[in-house]
């Protein structure tokens, strides 16, 4: 094998380190991210008011602005080889692509549906009120432990199933996220209050 190739074993089948990218992959990877945000959010407001609210936009229990982040990481870095050398690097293009996601999600959020999702005007070294220096920072951090850690461990579980099963799984998961996009949408449109409860829980 030639010796740029490093040959990783996940569950029955083995891959190649410099592999192609995958939308199977990316399927389950935006599932699992989303329903994880959908977690973080339900945290961090129960720590800011005191009760659990729902943060999702959809009915189901997912953020995609997190899934969504998590392909972003998965399209830059899926040939990325987890050695220390690449460290610093994932670190500055995490912080700058995901801050600039962040900002760019919320600059849309505020004029293409006028909803404020989060603003963080007044804050230390804010960035046209929807990202901040020291969250850019934070992003870098965190888009290095899901680069190195996280999506490593989300890849192998995606492997211990069979392709068939998989792409099955997969087929189901976007038949229903497609669904929950409809009627959401319907939701919203003849409730705009539920908008409103989402940025005043």
């Amino acid at each position: 094998m030639d010796k740029k190739y490093k040959l990783v074993t996940f569950g029955k089948r083995d891959i190649i380190e410099n592999r192609k990218r995958s939308i199977l992959e990316m399927v389950f990877i935006f599932t699992i991210c989303s329903m994880l945000g959908f977690l973080v959010e339900i945290v961090y407001v129960y720590l800011s008011v005191g009760r659990v609210v729902n943060r999702g936009m959809l009915v189901g229990p997912y953020c995609p602005i997190y899934g969504f982040g998590a392909i972003i990481l998965y399209l830059l870095f899926y040939n990325l080889k987890p050695t220390k050398a690449n460290i610093p690097y994932t670190f500055f293009v995490s912080a700058i692509t995901m801050g600039a996601f962040e900002l760019l999600s919320g600059l849309a959020f505020k004029y293409i549906l006028g909803i404020e999702m989060w603003n963080y005007s007044g804050k230390f070294l804010n960035i046209l009120n929807y990202t901040t220096v020291p969250i850019l920072i934070g992003w870098g951090i965190l888009g290095t432990i899901y680069v190195f850690f996280i999506q490593k461990l989300l890849l192998k579980i995606i492997y211990l199933l069979p392709k068939n099963v998989a792409t099955n799984i997969a087929i189901v998961i976007v038949v229903i996220f497609a669904t929950d996009l409809i009627v959401s949408i319907y939701r919203i449109i003849n409730n705009p209050d539920i908008l409103y409860k989402l940025v005043n829980p």
